[in-house]
């Protein structure tokens, strides 16, 4: 038989069309048909939404390889999943921003100042009255401007998960090639695995914000977790391959980071020149 959508030649016992992915439907219209249609469609797993969320989560490398080989109706859109992802959790962040800021700076603890301090002041001795006055001052300064960038991020929130797509795809297809996935393939993986890790991020801060705070970070394991199991399984890579790839992945990120950090310090740098120049 034909798919009544794309017209596609289909087995007579196909629920959907591999060309379109439409869902084959055999029954005629009744009021029972209506009422379930409801609610599936709108309140069950029909609806494409809890069906490419449910799907992301149990086989994502499934999702993503249909999307991929064309069956693009029986998935939501990668970037309007991402859209609802990061609507979600910019909602839910700025709601509760000074709980949010309190989380993202709950890992910046005693040790860590300590450490960045110390490599700032590296002759210091920690022993005397000097380091102590002088490491405090940096804590509260360092702690204001981590506010600060927290209160930037969560202003522009949504652009910036949008603009970190582009970037993680680099990053993808610098580790893990174009040989099976190009750079457009790339950005559709990440836009979905993306669109997963704010729905996690924000589910674990609404329960930190009843249980631990630290659980809150456990976000981040989870989508490094789908990050590494759907690329080992579009990939076809072993755990020993796709830890390799996985150092890799933080060694080009680290190395990205450090170039863009010189760029952006060079740039500031040039503009202090010129704004000094101007105002002699």
């Amino acid at each position: 038989m034909n798919c009544k959508n794309c017209l596609h030649i289909i087995p007579e016992n196909a629920d959907y069309c591999e060309s379109c992915g439409a869902k084959v439907i055999r029954e005629r219209i009744t009021l029972k048909r209506l009422k379930n249609d409801f609610f599936n469609n709108i309140l069950g797993f029909d609806n494409l939404f809890i069906r490419t969320i449910v799907g992301v989560i149990t086989s994502p490398d499934k999702v993503i390889s249909e999307y991929v080989s064309g069956t693009r109706k029986r998935y939501m859109n990668p970037f309007a999943f991402l859209v609802i992802g990061t609507a979600v959790a910019t909602f839910v962040f700025n709601f509760f921003s000074d709980k949010y800021i309190e989380f993202a700076l709950s890992a910046q603890n005693e040790s860590y100042y300590e450490t960045m301090f110390s490599l700032t002041k590296p002759n210091l001795d920690k022993n005397t009255v000097a380091y102590q006055e002088q490491f405090l001052l940096y804590k509260e300064e360092q702690k204001e401007i981590n506010r600060g960038v927290q209160n930037f991020m969560l202003k522009y929130f949504n652009f910036m998960a949008f603009l970190m797509i582009p970037f993680y795809a680099f990053l993808s297809l610098l580790v893990f090639g174009k040989k099976k996935y190009n750079y457009g393939e790339h950005l559709v993986i990440n836009s979905y695995l993306l669109g997963l890790g704010l729905f996690s991020g924000t589910l674990f801060f609404l329960l930190g914000l009843v249980t631990d705070p630290m659980i809150y970070l456990l976000s981040s394991l989870i989508i490094i977790f789908y990050y590494s199991y759907t690329y080992k399984k579009l990939g076809d890579y072993s755990t020993g391959q796709i830890l390799l790839k996985f150092l890799r992945f933080l060694v080009v990120l680290i190395l990205l980071v450090l170039v863009i950090s010189i760029l952006i310090f060079v740039l500031a740098f040039i503009g202090a020149v010129i704004y000094s120049s101007l105002n002699k």
